[in-house]
This record gives structure tokens, sequence and C-alpha cells, in this order.
């Protein structure tokens, strides 16, 4: 009787469940496609604008690529070019919208962007200066003797007092490592291995392996950070490079990456990790127009 009883209690749920599903047919009909702007600003480089057109969330096709804006650029609301076009690659379209010129620091720059059909997008970033470093010290770090100990280092910058400033930090690995072609014969290529970083003053509970802060706690100081990563040594390597980068942020550059940091770890099955509905700066579009500079330390471990 149990299990009869059991079997009944399964099908009356079954039922109800069913009795309460409802198909939600959603239209996408309606929605809006604009220019989508993706740049980042570095100082002392070419700026290049990558444009393209937005897609509905049930469009599967490939990204259109937009070689036909006129794209103006401003360096302190002054106008100083119309970027042109230049095409990287015939079969998918990829191209950019290139300066002529080379970007400098502590500068504000602005893109208009204006198609015949998608209307005009518009969008400001200050590049800001690169961060003065005024010492490092690795204090320990792994070898072949000590393989698993952890890393530590100290870095000393100077923040600057005239703006509100916005940092990364990142300690990643520059490998010379092996690798089979073609024809079965060992070489050697480069590979970037990233690693987080953990120090008081630059929190990183989601060890990602930037770290994000302002400088609402040291505006305008010297500070000093003790920062501790899993340092890696493997003999497998012909060559370690140590690499320390801290970078100084655009505002929208440090609003665009923070806000795609996971929620959190997934081993609980908690649900959603990923952020969804990014906010960029592209005014009347999507994407982001960024900025950062970065100053790097290079340290030869093998």
């Amino acid at each position: 009787k149990k299990a009869v009883s059991t079997v009944l209690l399964a099908l009356v749920l079954l039922f109800g469940f069913n009795a309460c599903e409802k198909n939600l047919k959603l239209n996408y009909a309606d929605t809006e496609i604009k220019q989508v702007v993706i740049a980042n600003l570095n100082p002392g480089a070419f700026l290049k604008v990558n444009i393209s057109k937005s897609k509905r969330p049930d469009d599967f096709s490939s990204v259109v690529f937009l070689p036909d804006c006129k794209v103006d650029l401003y360096e302190d609301d002054l106008f100083t070019e119309t970027l042109p076009f230049i095409l990287k690659d015939t079969l998918s379209g990829l191209g950019y919208y290139t300066s002529s010129y080379k970007l400098r620091p502590n500068h504000v720059y602005k893109i208009i962007s204006t198609h015949s059909s998608l209307g005009t997008v518009e969008a400001t970033e200050y590049l800001p200066n690169i961060p003065t470093l005024l010492n490092f010290t690795l204090l320990q770090h792994a070898d072949s003797l000590h393989p698993n100990i952890t890393g530590q280092y100290v870095l000393t910058f100077q923040d600057s007092a005239s703006f509100s400033n916005y940092y990364f930090l990142s300690t990643y690995y520059k490998v010379l490592k092996p690798t089979i072609n073609n024809d079965g014969d060992t070489i050697y290529k480069y590979e970037y291995m990233g690693v987080p970083s953990y120090a008081p003053e630059i929190p990183n509970p989601g060890n990602f392996t930037r770290s994000f802060t302002s400088d609402a706690n040291f505006d305008g100081q010297t500070s000093s950070f003790s920062v501790s990563f899993p340092s890696q040594y493997n003999t497998l390597f012909k060559e370690i490079e140590l690499i320390i980068e801290l970078s100084n942020t655009g505002k929208n550059f440090y609003d665009w990456n923070v806000q795609q940091l996971r929620y959190g770890t997934d081993y609980l099955n908690e649900g959603q990790l990923e952020r969804i509905n990014l906010k960029g700066n592209i005014i009347n579009g999507y994407g982001h127009f960024t900025a950062n500079s970065s100053a790097y330390i290079g340290i030869r471990i093998r």
C-alpha cells in the first residue's frame, strides 16, 4: 500500500506541475539595432576602434562589422581627425578605424561615430598617466628546491593627488613552453600564465588574475603593498619570467571590468555567476570606450 501511495503521489505532483507550465513567447522584433563600439586606449599607441552592428538575442548569425561609419576623434574637446577604416580580414570584414597619431596620457579622448541607418553614438574616456613605481622587492619565490612556496613581493608607488585614480594589479608569468608541431618535432613557444594576487589594500576575494581598487584609501600618498601570490616553478619551461603590472585606468575601464567579475565560485550550484546587463559608456550604443596605462616589472626566474 505504501508503494502504491507513493506512485499516486508522484503522478499527482507530475500532473500538477504540467498544469502550471506556461510557454513564454519572447518577441524580439522591437529590439533596437545600434552600433557596438569596442576600443581601449593606451599611451604611445595608435587608437583602434572596432564598430559592428548589434543583434537581437535570437539572431545567431555572424557579426556584421561596419566599414561605412564617419568616426571623428577629439582630444580635450578639440577635433583632431576623421579616422580612416583599415580592413584586416576580407572574409569576415573585420577592421578598425585607426588614428594617424599615437595617443598621449593625461588627455581626454572622445569619438563621435555616425552611420547612415544606425544614427550617431558618442563616447569619452580619460587616458591617465602611467603609474609612478618607486620600488620593487621580490622577497621569496618558488625554485627547484622549494617548488610550492608562496611568492611574495613589496611594491611601492606614488598616487597622484590631482585625480581620482583607479588601478588594477596583475601578477603573471611569461614562459617558454615546449610543444609539438605538425611534423612531430618539439619546439618552444612563449605563453602567458596569470595567477591571483593578494594584498590587504587591494582585496581579491574572488581569486581573479586582476585585483581592482580605487585610490580612496591612499589618495595622493606614497603607498607600499605587500603582495602574496601562488608562485610557479617548473623545469619543463625553458624560460620563466615573472611580470608585475600596475595599471592606472580610466573610470570607464574600471567600471566596465569590475562589473564583469563573477559573483563567486560555482561549487554549490548557486545559480547565475556571470554578470549580465553590462553598462558601457557608449551614448546611444553598446560596447566600451576605455583606457589604461600600465607600468611593468619583469624578473627572470629561470
